[in-house]
Protein backbone atom coordinates (compact mmCIF):
# COMPACT_ATOMS: atom_id res chain seq x y z
CA UNK A 1 0.00 0.00 0.00
CA UNK A 2 1.20 3.34 -1.05
CA UNK A 3 1.78 5.88 2.19
CA UNK A 4 0.51 9.26 2.39
CA UNK A 5 2.78 10.85 1.58
CA UNK A 6 3.82 9.18 -1.93
CA UNK A 7 -0.30 9.88 -2.77
CA UNK A 8 0.88 13.32 -2.34
CA UNK A 9 3.92 12.96 -4.05
CA UNK A 10 2.01 11.31 -7.21
CA UNK A 11 -0.80 13.93 -7.11
CA UNK A 12 1.71 16.69 -7.31
CA UNK A 13 3.14 14.70 -10.06
CA UNK A 14 0.42 14.73 -12.36
CA UNK A 15 0.02 17.50 -14.45
CA UNK A 16 -2.81 18.80 -16.83
CA UNK A 17 -2.04 19.23 -20.60
CA UNK A 18 -2.21 22.30 -21.87
CA UNK A 19 -5.02 21.53 -24.65
CA UNK A 20 -7.03 19.61 -22.25
CA UNK A 21 -8.15 23.43 -21.22
CA UNK A 22 -9.80 24.34 -24.63
CA UNK A 23 -12.83 24.65 -24.67
CA UNK A 24 -15.91 22.51 -26.90
CA UNK A 25 -13.11 20.29 -27.85
CA UNK A 26 -14.84 17.38 -30.33
CA UNK A 27 -15.06 14.04 -29.05
CA UNK A 28 -12.85 12.38 -31.86
CA UNK A 29 -10.24 14.40 -30.35
CA UNK A 30 -10.19 13.20 -26.89
CA UNK A 31 -6.54 11.10 -27.37
CA UNK A 32 -6.95 7.66 -25.00
CA UNK A 33 -4.65 7.84 -21.53
CA UNK A 34 -0.81 6.49 -20.98
CA UNK A 35 -0.87 3.08 -19.39
CA UNK A 36 0.76 4.38 -16.71
CA UNK A 37 -1.53 6.54 -15.47
CA UNK A 38 -2.27 6.59 -12.17
CA UNK A 39 -6.29 7.36 -12.17
CA UNK A 40 -6.73 7.44 -8.84
CA UNK A 41 -4.40 10.54 -7.91
CA UNK A 42 -5.30 11.66 -10.82
CA UNK A 43 -9.16 11.63 -9.61
CA UNK A 44 -7.72 13.17 -6.03
CA UNK A 45 -6.37 16.09 -7.32
CA UNK A 46 -9.48 16.91 -9.25
CA UNK A 47 -11.63 16.36 -6.10
CA UNK A 48 -9.53 18.96 -4.68
CA UNK A 49 -9.32 21.52 -7.28
CA UNK A 50 -13.22 21.12 -6.98
CA UNK A 51 -13.39 21.21 -3.58
CA UNK A 52 -11.59 25.06 -4.04
CA UNK A 53 -14.14 27.60 -4.79
CA UNK A 54 -11.22 29.83 -5.80
CA UNK A 55 -10.48 27.50 -8.11
CA UNK A 56 -9.26 28.86 -11.96
CA UNK A 57 -12.15 28.08 -14.31
CA UNK A 58 -9.84 26.98 -16.88
CA UNK A 59 -8.78 24.66 -14.34
CA UNK A 60 -12.40 23.17 -14.01
CA UNK A 61 -12.60 22.80 -17.78
CA UNK A 62 -9.49 20.81 -17.59
CA UNK A 63 -11.21 18.19 -15.09
CA UNK A 64 -14.62 18.14 -17.39
CA UNK A 65 -12.48 17.14 -20.53
CA UNK A 66 -10.02 14.68 -18.91
CA UNK A 67 -13.34 12.84 -17.52
CA UNK A 68 -14.70 12.92 -21.28
CA UNK A 69 -11.51 11.00 -21.94
CA UNK A 70 -11.94 8.82 -18.85
CA UNK A 71 -15.59 7.83 -20.02
CA UNK A 72 -14.42 7.33 -23.80
CA UNK A 73 -11.02 5.48 -22.84
CA UNK A 74 -11.49 3.80 -19.47
CA UNK A 75 -15.45 2.79 -18.70
CA UNK A 76 -14.87 0.18 -16.20
CA UNK A 77 -12.25 3.16 -14.45
CA UNK A 78 -14.92 6.23 -14.74
CA UNK A 79 -17.47 4.23 -13.25
CA UNK A 80 -15.63 2.92 -10.14
CA UNK A 81 -13.99 7.10 -9.87
CA UNK A 82 -16.58 8.93 -11.01
CA UNK A 83 -19.84 7.55 -8.78
CA UNK A 84 -17.38 6.37 -6.34
CA UNK A 85 -17.76 9.05 -3.19
CA UNK A 86 -20.74 10.53 -5.42
CA UNK A 87 -17.54 12.79 -7.28
CA UNK A 88 -20.05 13.41 -9.96
CA UNK A 89 -22.41 15.91 -7.30
CA UNK A 90 -19.40 18.47 -7.57
CA UNK A 91 -19.43 18.06 -11.19
CA UNK A 92 -23.23 18.54 -11.72
CA UNK A 93 -22.58 21.84 -9.17
CA UNK A 94 -20.90 23.55 -12.19
CA UNK A 95 -24.41 23.77 -14.44
CA UNK A 96 -25.33 26.54 -12.60
CA UNK A 97 -21.65 28.26 -12.93
CA UNK A 98 -21.93 31.93 -13.84
CA UNK A 99 -18.89 30.67 -16.46
CA UNK A 100 -21.07 29.62 -19.55
CA UNK A 101 -18.39 27.90 -21.34
CA UNK A 102 -17.45 26.09 -18.66
CA UNK A 103 -21.46 24.98 -17.76
CA UNK A 104 -21.51 23.83 -21.22
CA UNK A 105 -18.62 21.92 -20.90
CA UNK A 106 -20.43 20.11 -18.11
CA UNK A 107 -23.58 19.16 -20.00
CA UNK A 108 -21.12 17.94 -23.15
CA UNK A 109 -19.77 15.70 -20.61
CA UNK A 110 -23.16 14.30 -19.42
CA UNK A 111 -24.59 14.62 -22.84
CA UNK A 112 -22.14 11.97 -23.99
CA UNK A 113 -22.93 9.99 -20.89
CA UNK A 114 -26.73 9.99 -21.57
CA UNK A 115 -26.52 9.33 -25.43
CA UNK A 116 -24.86 5.52 -24.93
CA UNK A 117 -27.81 3.47 -24.37
CA UNK A 118 -28.14 1.56 -21.50
CA UNK A 119 -30.41 -1.74 -21.76
CA UNK A 120 -33.35 -1.78 -18.99
CA UNK A 121 -32.86 -3.89 -16.27
CA UNK A 122 -34.71 -6.65 -16.25
CA UNK A 123 -37.76 -6.97 -13.09
CA UNK A 124 -36.56 -2.70 -12.64
CA UNK A 125 -39.27 -0.87 -10.59
CA UNK A 126 -40.65 -4.01 -9.13
CA UNK A 127 -40.66 -6.75 -12.12
CA UNK A 128 -43.01 -9.88 -11.48
CA UNK A 129 -41.86 -11.74 -8.28
CA UNK A 130 -38.85 -9.83 -8.17
CA UNK A 131 -38.29 -7.06 -5.22
CA UNK A 132 -37.27 -3.47 -6.21
CA UNK A 133 -34.14 -3.26 -7.38
CA UNK A 134 -32.44 -6.56 -6.72
CA UNK A 135 -31.24 -6.99 -9.92
CA UNK A 136 -29.75 -3.59 -10.23
CA UNK A 137 -25.80 -3.54 -10.23
CA UNK A 138 -24.16 -0.55 -8.54
CA UNK A 139 -22.84 1.43 -11.86
CA UNK A 140 -26.74 1.39 -12.90
CA UNK A 141 -27.84 2.58 -9.29
CA UNK A 142 -25.00 5.07 -8.65
CA UNK A 143 -26.21 6.10 -13.03
CA UNK A 144 -29.70 6.70 -12.03
CA UNK A 145 -28.58 8.73 -8.76
CA UNK A 146 -26.92 10.75 -11.31
CA UNK A 147 -29.74 11.16 -13.69
CA UNK A 148 -32.36 11.87 -10.46
CA UNK A 149 -30.03 15.16 -9.67
CA UNK A 150 -29.36 16.75 -12.97
CA UNK A 151 -33.09 16.44 -14.32
CA UNK A 152 -33.41 19.35 -12.00
CA UNK A 153 -30.86 21.45 -13.04
CA UNK A 154 -31.60 20.64 -16.84
CA UNK A 155 -34.99 21.54 -16.53
CA UNK A 156 -34.52 24.97 -14.57
CA UNK A 157 -31.29 25.71 -17.97
CA UNK A 158 -34.52 25.37 -20.23
CA UNK A 159 -35.22 29.14 -19.39
CA UNK A 160 -31.53 30.55 -19.61
CA UNK A 161 -31.05 33.23 -21.35
CA UNK A 162 -28.10 32.23 -22.72
CA UNK A 163 -29.48 30.05 -26.06
CA UNK A 164 -26.39 27.22 -26.57
CA UNK A 165 -26.88 26.17 -22.70
CA UNK A 166 -30.92 26.24 -23.67
CA UNK A 167 -30.19 24.12 -26.64
CA UNK A 168 -27.64 21.89 -24.72
CA UNK A 169 -29.83 20.90 -21.91
CA UNK A 170 -32.69 20.06 -23.81
CA UNK A 171 -30.29 18.17 -25.71
CA UNK A 172 -29.45 16.20 -22.49
CA UNK A 173 -33.25 15.62 -21.75
CA UNK A 174 -33.37 14.18 -24.84
CA UNK A 175 -31.08 11.91 -24.47
CA UNK A 176 -32.11 10.66 -21.22
CA UNK A 177 -35.81 9.73 -22.52
CA UNK A 178 -34.24 8.02 -25.49
CA UNK A 179 -31.59 5.94 -23.70
CA UNK A 180 -31.96 5.57 -19.94
CA UNK A 181 -35.01 3.18 -19.68
CA UNK A 182 -35.79 3.50 -16.12
CA UNK A 183 -38.66 3.62 -14.25
CA UNK A 184 -37.42 6.03 -11.56
CA UNK A 185 -36.68 8.39 -14.69
CA UNK A 186 -39.98 8.53 -15.67
CA UNK A 187 -41.31 8.49 -12.44
CA UNK A 188 -39.41 11.55 -11.37
CA UNK A 189 -40.60 13.63 -14.93
CA UNK A 190 -44.21 12.65 -13.94
CA UNK A 191 -43.67 13.53 -10.39
CA UNK A 192 -41.86 17.05 -11.66
CA UNK A 193 -44.83 18.53 -12.71
CA UNK A 194 -46.07 19.33 -9.65
CA UNK A 195 -45.01 22.72 -9.86
CA UNK A 196 -45.85 25.96 -10.51
CA UNK A 197 -44.19 26.98 -13.55
CA UNK A 198 -46.79 26.12 -16.44
CA UNK A 199 -43.41 25.94 -19.02
CA UNK A 200 -41.94 22.97 -16.72
CA UNK A 201 -44.95 21.15 -16.74
CA UNK A 202 -45.35 21.38 -20.42
CA UNK A 203 -41.66 20.30 -20.44
CA UNK A 204 -41.94 17.37 -18.04
CA UNK A 205 -45.48 16.62 -19.83
CA UNK A 206 -43.39 16.29 -23.36
CA UNK A 207 -40.36 14.72 -21.94
CA UNK A 208 -42.67 11.79 -20.43
CA UNK A 209 -45.02 10.79 -23.37
CA UNK A 210 -41.44 10.52 -25.39
CA UNK A 211 -40.07 8.47 -22.71
CA UNK A 212 -43.38 6.21 -22.51
CA UNK A 213 -43.04 6.01 -26.34
CA UNK A 214 -39.67 4.74 -26.21
CA UNK A 215 -39.71 1.85 -23.07
CA UNK A 216 -42.51 -0.09 -24.72
CA UNK A 217 -45.47 -2.21 -23.84
CA UNK A 218 -43.29 -4.88 -22.15
CA UNK A 219 -41.47 -2.77 -19.93
CA UNK A 220 -44.66 -1.57 -18.78
CA UNK A 221 -46.44 -5.01 -19.19
CA UNK A 222 -43.33 -6.53 -16.25
CA UNK A 223 -43.90 -3.44 -13.91
CA UNK A 224 -45.71 -4.16 -11.12
CA UNK A 225 -45.54 -0.25 -9.31
CA UNK A 226 -47.38 1.10 -12.33
CA UNK A 227 -50.23 2.92 -9.84
CA UNK A 228 -47.35 4.99 -8.54
CA UNK A 229 -46.72 6.97 -12.48
CA UNK A 230 -51.11 7.29 -12.16
CA UNK A 231 -50.37 8.20 -9.36
CA UNK A 232 -48.68 11.22 -10.20
CA UNK A 233 -50.80 11.92 -13.08
CA UNK A 234 -53.70 11.88 -10.46
CA UNK A 235 -51.50 14.03 -8.21
CA UNK A 236 -51.04 16.60 -10.86
CA UNK A 237 -54.84 16.62 -11.85
CA UNK A 238 -55.81 17.59 -8.45
CA UNK A 239 -54.21 20.81 -8.64
CA UNK A 240 -55.88 24.17 -8.71
CA UNK A 241 -54.41 25.14 -12.38
CA UNK A 242 -53.82 21.45 -13.90
CA UNK A 243 -54.17 21.31 -17.97
CA UNK A 244 -56.44 18.56 -18.21
CA UNK A 245 -55.15 18.27 -21.68
CA UNK A 246 -52.05 17.58 -20.59
CA UNK A 247 -53.03 14.69 -18.07
CA UNK A 248 -55.24 13.40 -20.87
CA UNK A 249 -52.23 13.29 -23.46
CA UNK A 250 -50.17 11.65 -20.91
CA UNK A 251 -52.75 8.52 -20.07
CA UNK A 252 -53.50 8.08 -24.12
CA UNK A 253 -49.77 7.72 -24.35
CA UNK A 254 -49.66 4.75 -22.41
CA UNK A 255 -52.36 3.89 -23.92
CA UNK A 256 -51.14 4.19 -27.23
CA UNK A 257 -47.78 1.78 -26.57
CA UNK A 258 -49.69 -0.49 -23.83
CA UNK A 259 -53.35 -1.09 -25.67
CA UNK A 260 -56.15 -0.39 -24.08
CA UNK A 261 -56.78 -3.77 -22.82
CA UNK A 262 -53.53 -3.78 -20.78
CA UNK A 263 -54.24 -0.25 -19.57
CA UNK A 264 -57.15 -1.01 -18.14
CA UNK A 265 -56.11 -4.01 -16.22
CA UNK A 266 -53.38 -2.12 -14.68
CA UNK A 267 -55.29 0.97 -13.62
CA UNK A 268 -57.85 -1.78 -11.66
CA UNK A 269 -54.90 -2.48 -9.39
CA UNK A 270 -54.56 1.53 -8.50
CA UNK A 271 -57.10 2.30 -5.54
CA UNK A 272 -60.95 3.46 -6.04
CA UNK A 273 -59.97 7.49 -5.88
CA UNK A 274 -56.74 7.16 -8.50
CA UNK A 275 -59.57 4.84 -10.91
CA UNK A 276 -62.32 8.12 -10.87
CA UNK A 277 -59.82 10.96 -11.26
CA UNK A 278 -58.55 8.79 -14.39
CA UNK A 279 -61.62 7.89 -15.43
CA UNK A 280 -62.62 11.81 -14.96
CA UNK A 281 -59.68 12.98 -17.11
CA UNK A 282 -60.14 10.58 -19.77
CA UNK A 283 -63.95 11.86 -20.02
CA UNK A 284 -63.02 15.53 -19.66
CA UNK A 285 -64.10 17.21 -22.95
CA UNK A 286 -60.76 19.38 -24.14
CA UNK A 287 -61.22 22.72 -25.99
CA UNK A 288 -57.67 23.49 -27.35
CA UNK A 289 -57.62 27.06 -27.54
CA UNK A 290 -55.08 28.26 -30.87
CA UNK A 291 -52.79 31.01 -30.03
CA UNK A 292 -53.37 33.76 -32.77
CA UNK A 293 -50.48 34.35 -34.97
CA UNK A 294 -48.71 37.31 -36.15
CA UNK A 295 -50.63 37.28 -39.56
CA UNK A 296 -54.54 36.63 -37.75
CA UNK A 297 -53.16 39.60 -35.40
CA UNK A 298 -52.75 42.02 -37.87
CA UNK A 299 -55.58 41.06 -39.61
CA UNK A 300 -57.93 41.65 -36.79
CA UNK A 301 -55.98 45.29 -36.12
CA UNK A 302 -57.03 45.93 -39.63
CA UNK A 303 -60.83 44.85 -39.03
CA UNK A 304 -60.87 46.74 -35.96
CA UNK A 305 -59.56 50.25 -38.28
CA UNK A 306 -62.36 49.58 -40.88
CA UNK A 307 -65.33 48.96 -38.23
CA UNK A 308 -63.82 52.58 -36.74
CA UNK A 309 -63.79 54.14 -40.16
CA UNK A 310 -67.69 53.78 -40.63
CA UNK A 311 -67.98 55.45 -37.31
CA UNK A 312 -65.61 58.36 -37.66
CA UNK A 313 -64.25 60.35 -40.34
CA UNK A 314 -60.83 61.97 -40.48
CA UNK A 315 -60.51 65.50 -40.29
CA UNK A 316 -56.86 67.79 -40.80
CA UNK A 317 -53.64 65.94 -40.28
CA UNK A 318 -51.38 68.30 -38.42
CA UNK A 319 -47.70 67.82 -38.98
CA UNK A 320 -45.55 67.56 -35.80
CA UNK A 321 -42.04 68.52 -37.45
CA UNK A 322 -39.75 67.16 -34.75
CA UNK A 323 -40.74 63.53 -35.95
CA UNK A 324 -42.20 64.04 -38.98
CA UNK A 325 -45.48 62.28 -37.46
CA UNK A 326 -49.41 63.40 -38.07
CA UNK A 327 -52.00 64.48 -35.35
CA UNK A 328 -55.05 62.37 -36.51
CA UNK A 329 -58.18 63.81 -35.46
CA UNK A 330 -61.30 61.20 -35.74
CA UNK A 331 -65.02 63.22 -35.42
CA UNK A 332 -67.83 61.31 -35.51
CA UNK A 333 -70.16 61.40 -38.44
CA UNK A 334 -73.38 62.10 -36.48
CA UNK A 335 -72.15 64.52 -34.19
CA UNK A 336 -71.59 68.37 -35.23
CA UNK A 337 -68.76 70.66 -34.28
CA UNK A 338 -67.03 67.64 -31.95
CA UNK A 339 -63.57 65.96 -32.44
CA UNK A 340 -61.71 63.24 -30.60
CA UNK A 341 -58.09 62.99 -30.72
CA UNK A 342 -56.53 59.73 -30.93
CA UNK A 343 -52.90 59.89 -30.49
CA UNK A 344 -49.61 60.30 -33.26
CA UNK A 345 -49.14 58.34 -36.15
CA UNK A 346 -46.54 58.21 -38.65
CA UNK A 347 -47.07 59.62 -42.22
CA UNK A 348 -45.92 56.11 -43.96
CA UNK A 349 -48.90 54.58 -41.33
CA UNK A 350 -51.00 52.07 -43.75
CA UNK A 351 -54.02 52.86 -42.01
CA UNK A 352 -54.05 56.51 -42.79
CA UNK A 353 -56.83 56.65 -46.56
CA UNK A 354 -55.00 57.39 -49.58
CA UNK A 355 -56.43 60.84 -50.05
CA UNK A 356 -54.88 62.61 -47.00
Amino acid sequence: MTTENSKKGKINEFTMDEEMKNINIQNEMLKPFEPDTDFISMMQKFKDILSNKGSDWTLQISIINYLRRLFKFEKQVFSQLFYGAKFYQKIIELIDSVRSSLAKNVLILLNEIFSEPVPPVEGEGGGEGEKEGEKKNHTTSSLIALIKATIPHLISKINSNKSFIKADSKICLESITKNMKFFDILLLLLQSMNTKKPKDVELCAELSVKMIKNLGKDFFVKNTQFNELMKCVVTYYEQINSNVKICKDILNCFIEVMGKEEFDHKVEKCNKKEKTDIKAIMEAKVVEIKKKSVANSSLHFRKDIKERKKTFKLSKCQEIKENKSVKIKLVPNNVKNADITFGVIKPNDENIPKNY
